[in-house]
């Protein structure tokens, strides 16, 4: 049938274009044909043709399939959707053409269009419902699953569900047909964020995933693929247990799924669940304008916002880290406010109080949620009205999600804990599939939110739930607990952003191993990791991180006052760990720090280009480079390692108007020179004469 549906995104000619086919969509392979269909208006339906596979050929060397893999339908997975699943052991691509289908109007405001259609199975009554967006400038399609029983009775078993399926057919060439640029997550060590680029060849499987329930404690949810014609960032929205899969069966194609590890449940009358949220932009040309694009698309239309705007990279302290990041039951009223009158001189927006303010203190005290006697004699709210005192905004560290056994949350609602069948278990997992968790939750934080000066919100997760999700589930509902979980999660967070819009909100899973989209489109801030204060991992971490996410996203904490640190931490939202009212501590000095950070750190949210490779080695110099296309302006940022021996490296500036000139100097003014953008493009040196030492250098264009 003949259904008219309105452009959802650009990747035709990536996708599915064929040399000589006059229909690029009548020869394409896999989901691309679904999202190919959707770029024409009106469009004929899947369910009006079967997949077909063509072995193209053409002179110049064109690579042709595997003849070994030919067959029809598709053998290595290819679907006629951008997603899949099995019911009751049947595939999507035969059920879905058989349901009755229904398309939504296109609805577009703030340059976001959005869309959905249903399939809907007449007689179980199962509906599949898929939500889209694409945004305006950017070639990037969003979009999520729900399925739903709209039936009498339980829905047949549905499985393996994968929230992503494609199949692309434009290797780069014989030997390298496509390349996988992964990274490891956080498991709190110097490899934190390491990437690696893994190339795809015939018969070759790479299997990305979470690790225990938190979604980058194992490997980063945002990867890169490289084809013939370009590049697609994916990024999976997921705080559980994802995992993405790519395979090339024959050196030509390349399958990529991601989804849920685990699913295999039926579901009861009126009950619906959701999906992973799949983002994928595509960017022609230069790999590394892919990812510029990205985070310019996670800046302006994911990055949480604070009272309805994009913020900036945020200036804050985290109390922890003033003595190690292990200071923590140490902390009291008195010493609090000592910080917070210490540190308003040097222009910070907030400070917070980490682990350990709560009755039973940490960590064993993770269920109890009031504050501390014999450190908060009155509660928080002299510590609170301090900081407005100061004009600065207070908040605490909370981990709601652990619960130690014998604490007030376990005494009082048992049953609102999860174990994983372990005896004797003392961690337990407070259920946030259930309303009146998330509602017992929201009403404490309510009540803190309350104090006047409070407003930072700091959720921490020192445990994998993943064991407990699954020990939960029945054999016919595996995946349930998570789904319910998740969502819950996402609820509760919701409230909070609701309630308080102006707030702060950061997230941290024993540092960084819960940094997802769907944890970037409601938290403000994301700890990088447990790791700290290693400049060489700093610059390496951040390197990585920055492919993909604007730097306001991720919090770094700093500790020393010197300019190699002070650089190695910039890219970030910083989080200065001065004992900052000690006797003898040198505030004119952070002071300068904290001014020159305040007046580059716009310059993060833009575009990020990688002017020399990721290295944690002693002897290497790194260098990036930060670039506003709408400003026109940026800096680079770049670091002699203290057992390099070169004092110059050569590299080339990226994103530049190349008939422009561009003013450049260092950023303590003792370099100033005029070039034109082509001529920095080309070549530039740097050169930093001492080892162990680093430069800021600014740009701006100052002429066509």
């Amino acid at each position: 049938m003949n259904v008219p549906v309105r452009l959802l995104i650009p990747l035709t000619a990536w996708l599915v274009s064929h040399p000589g086919s006059a229909d690029a969509a009548a020869g394409a392979t896999g989901g691309e044909r679904w999202i190919a269909n959707l770029l024409a208006f009106p469009y004929e339906s899947p369910a009006a043709t079967q997949p077909t596979i063509q072995v193209l050929r053409q002179d110049h060397g064109q690579l042709e399939p595997d003849r070994s893999v030919i067959g029809s339908p598709a053998p290595w997975g290819g679907t006629k959707f951008p997603f899949s699943f099995m019911m009751d052991g049947r595939r999507s691509d035969e059920l879905l053409p058989g349901w009755e289908s229904q398309t939504g109007p296109a609805v577009t405001a703030d340059g976001v269009e959005s869309g959905w259609e249903t399939w809907t199975d007449p007689v179980s009554g199962l509906r599949v419902r898929i939500e889209t967006r694409r945004f305006a400038g950017f070639p990037a399609l969003e979009w999520m699953l729900f399925f739903e029983n709209t039936g009498a009775q339980d829905s047949p078993l549905i499985e393996n569900i994968q929230a992503l399926d494609l199949t692309l057919d434009r290797p780069i060439s014989r030997e390298e047909p496509y390349r996988l640029h992964r990274s490891k997550g956080a498991p709190a060590n110097p490899s934190d964020f390491e990437p690696a680029m893994v190339v795809l060849k015939a018969r070759q499987t790479e299997t990305l995933r979470a690790g225990g329930g938190r979604s980058s404690n194992r490997d980063f949810p945002f990867f890169k693929v490289e084809a013939g014609n370009g590049s697609l960032v994916v990024a999976v929205g997921w705080s559980g247990q994802w995992q993405a899969t790519l395979n090339s069966p024959d050196g030509y194609h390349l399958h990529l799924t991601a989804g849920m590890e685990q699913t295999r449940f039926k579901l009861h009358p009126a009950e619906k669940v959701r999906s992973p949220r799949m983002l994928v932009l595509f960017g022609e040309g230069d790999t590394l304008e892919a990812n510029a694009r990205f985070r310019q698309l996670i800046y302006r239309h994911y990055a949480a916002r604070r009272a309805g705007q994009a913020p900036l990279p945020t200036l804050f302290c985290n109390t922890c880290f003033t003595r190690g990041g292990g200071w923590l039951n140490e902390c009291n009223a008195s010493n609090q406010i000592s910080l917070i009158r210490a540190y308003a001189p040097l222009g910070l927006e907030a400070l917070i109080t980490d682990a350990g303010w709560f009755e039973g203190g940490w960590p064993a005290g993770a269920g109890n949620w009031t504050p501390r006697k014999d450190a908060y004699p009155q509660g928080m709210g002299p510590v609170a009205a301090a900081a407005k005192q100061e004009g600065m905004v207070y908040g605490l560290w909370f981990e709601p999600e652990r619960v130690i056994a014998g604490t007030e949350l376990h005494r009082q609602h048992p049953d609102w804990v999860l174990t994983d069948g372990t005896a004797g278990q003392t961690t337990l997992l407070a259920d946030f599939g259930q309303q009146a968790v998330q509602d017992y939750f929201f009403n404490i934080v309510n009540g803190f939110m309350q104090l006047p000066g409070f407003g930072f919100y700091r959720q921490d997760f020192n445990m994998d739930p993943l064991a407990y999700w699954r020990h939960n589930d029945a054999p016919d509902r595996q995946g349930i607990t998570e789904i319910r979980y998740v969502e819950g999660l996402y609820a509760y967070w919701d409230r909070i952003a609701a309630a308080w819009p102006a707030s702060f909100r950061e997230e941290c899973a024993s540092g960084g191993r819960r940094i997802d989209l769907e944890t970037v489109r409601r938290m403000h801030l994301h700890q990088k990791s447990d790791y700290w204060f290693d400049d060489t991992v700093d610059q390496a971490s951040l390197w990585t991180l920055s492919q993909y996410l604007p730097n306001n996203v991720i919090c770094v904490p700093l500790t020393r006052l010197d300019d190699y640190s002070f650089h190695s931490t910039l890219p970030a939202s910083l989080i200065p760990g001065w004992i900052a009212d000690a006797d003898g501590f040198d505030t004119a000095r952070a002071k300068r720090l904290l001014d020159r950070y305040r007046a580059v750190r716009h310059l993060l949210v833009g575009a990020w280009y990688p002017l020399l490779a990721y290295s944690r080695q002693p002897d290497a110099w790194m260098a990036v480079q930060f670039h506003r296309p709408d400003l026109d302006s940026g800096m680079i940022l770049a670091w002699r390692r203290p057992e390099s021996p070169f004092p110059s490296v050569e590299v080339a500036l990226h994103g530049l108007n190349p008939t422009a000139v561009y003013d450049l100097r260092s950023e303590a003014g003792r370099q100033r020179k005029r070039l034109s953008g082509a001529a920095l493009m080309r070549q530039l040196v740097l050169t930093l004469p001492e080892k162990h030492s680093s430069e800021l250098l600014l740009y701006r264009k100052v002429s066509r």
